[in-house]
């Protein structure tokens, strides 16, 4: 397998692990019944590309990080809790401009498929937050 390809593999799947903590945690915090459904579903998508990654790296013939990314720090330092939400999304769109930048580089095309339907998911998942910080559910 291409290190180059492990490497973003594995940062991807570092950072989808890191929001998925992040989500466990905002949705204790939640006091909407309708946000911490949100925010379970998307800790659900989270997990759920985090491990598709993983098999990614290992059908490649490369070695799987367990790490998860130090994204969990950065919002918990913030204090409010929208603040905590916003830049949520902010991951969820840097996520998504990763993936945007290594597709043309990447030849599997099963590993293509699974990266275009991660970044949809992640445009769905921001759109909600969205909706929900518009509707004030915190």
């Amino acid at each position: 397998m291409d290190t180059q390809l492990e490497s973003f593999l594995n940062m991807m799947g570092e950072a989808e692990r890191a929001g998925g903590r992040v989500l466990y945690e905002l949705t204790g915090q939640a006091q909407s019944l309708e946000l911490k459904e949100l925010l379970k579903k998307v800790a659900h998508d989270e997990g759920y590309y985090a491990g598709e990654l993983a098999g990614h790296v290992r059908r490649l013939g490369g070695s799987a990080s367990n790490k998860t990314g130090d994204f969990v720090e950065k919002v918990r330092a913030v204090d409010d809790f929208k603040g905590k939400l916003e830049l949520l999304n902010r991951g969820q769109r840097w996520v998504i401009r990763k993936i945007d930048e290594s597709l043309p580089s990447i030849s599997d095309q099963y590993l293509q498929a699974f990266l275009r339907i991660m970044a949809k998911g992640h445009h769905v998942n921001i759109g909600a937050l969205e909706d929900a910080l518009k509707e004030g559910l915190f």
